[in-house]
C-alpha cells in the first residue's frame, strides 16, 4: 500500500501548485475525531434479507471448509483486498474487505483496509475513524500512523480546519520516531510544513525524504517551495 500512499501525498502536493496564497487555513468546523457507529462504515454489518443471510450462510460455511479456519480465511481475504485496492479496484476491494470481517471481525487489518478505501474514496470522516480504531490495538505502527497522517492531510486541504494539519503534523513525527527510513512520512511532513507556511522546514523534511527514495521527488510540489523560498541546500533552482 506504500505506493499509494505516496500517489496520494503527490496528488495533495501537485494540487499546492495551483494555489495562490495560503489563506485556506481558516476557523475550526469539527473534530479532527469523527464519531461513527461500525455499522455506519463497515458495509458487511448492513441488515440482511432472509435469501441473502442464507446465501451469506452458504459463502461462510464454503469458507470455512477451504480454509484451516476463521482467521487464516480474514488474513487471506485481507491480503487480497489489499492488492486489489493497489490496483485501483476500490469496490472489489471493499467486497474483500467485507468477507474478511465476516470471517474474523476482530482482525485489526480490516478496519485499516476499509480506511484505506474510504480516505482514496476522500470519505476522510470514515477513514479517519477506522484508522483511529485501527490504531488503538497497534499504536506505534509507523505505516498506519503515516496512513492516519494522509487522511488528516487530506481533511485539511478539502476543509481547510487546521486541526487536521496539527493532528497530520503530530502523526507523521510519532511515525519517523518508530520508522527513522520512512521516505513517505519525511515527504508528507514537508507537505505539511509548506501549509504551516514553514518553508525551510519543508525543504529539510523534502530533501530527508528524497535522501530515503530518490523516486519520491514531486516537480510539482518542488515548484510551489521554490515560488515561496529558494532551496537551503542549493539543489533546486
Amino acid at each position: 500500500m506504500r505506493s499509494q500512499l505516496i500517489a496520494l501525498g503527490l496528488l495533495i502536493a501537485g494540487t499546492m501548485a495551483a494555489c495562490t496564497s495560503q489563506n485556506a487555513i481558516t476557523e475550526n468546523r469539527e473534530s479532527p475525531r469523527p464519531e461513527f457507529t461500525m455499522a455506519d462504515v463497515i458495509p458487511a454489518k448492513r441488515t440482511l434479507t432472509p435469501a441473502e443471510k442464507q446465501q451469506q450462510k452458504k459463502m461462510l460455511d464454503k469458507d470455512a471448509k477451504r480454509f484451516k479456519n476463521r482467521n487464516a480465511a480474514s488474513a487471506y481475504y485481507v491480503f487480497q483486498g489489499k492488492r486489489t485496492f493497489n490496483e485501483q479496484k476500490l469496490d472489489s476491494a471493499n467486497i474483500l474487505f467485507g468477507r474478511a470481517w465476516l470471517m474474523d471481525s476482530t482482525n485489526n487489518d480490516v478496519y485499516w483496509g476499509y480506511g484505506l478505501v474510504y480516505g482514496q474514496q476522500k470519505a476522510f470522516d470514515k477513514a479517519l475513524f477506522l484508522l483511529y480504531h485501527a490504531l488503538e490495538k497497534d499504536q506505534h505502527n509507523p505505516r498506519l500512523l503515516t496512513d492516519l497522517a494522509t487522511s488528516h492531510l487530506g481533511r485539511f486541504y478539502a476543509e481547510s480546519n487546521p486541526d487536521d494539519l496539527m493532528q497530520s503534523r503530530k502523526l507523521l513525527e510519532s511515525a519517523v520516531r518508530y520508522s527513522p527510513d520512512a521516505a513517505d512520512a519525511y515527504y508528507k511532513l514537508a507537505i505539511n510544513y509548506y501549509y504551516l507556511q514553514e518553508y525551510g522546514k519543508a525543504w529539510s523534511y523534502l530533501h530527508k525524504s528524497i535522501s530515503k527514495d530518490k523516486g519520491i521527488a514531486d516537480a510539482a510540489f518542488i515548484a510551489a517551495l521554490l515560488e515561496k523560498e529558494e532551496d537551503p541546500a542549493g539543489k533546486y533552482r
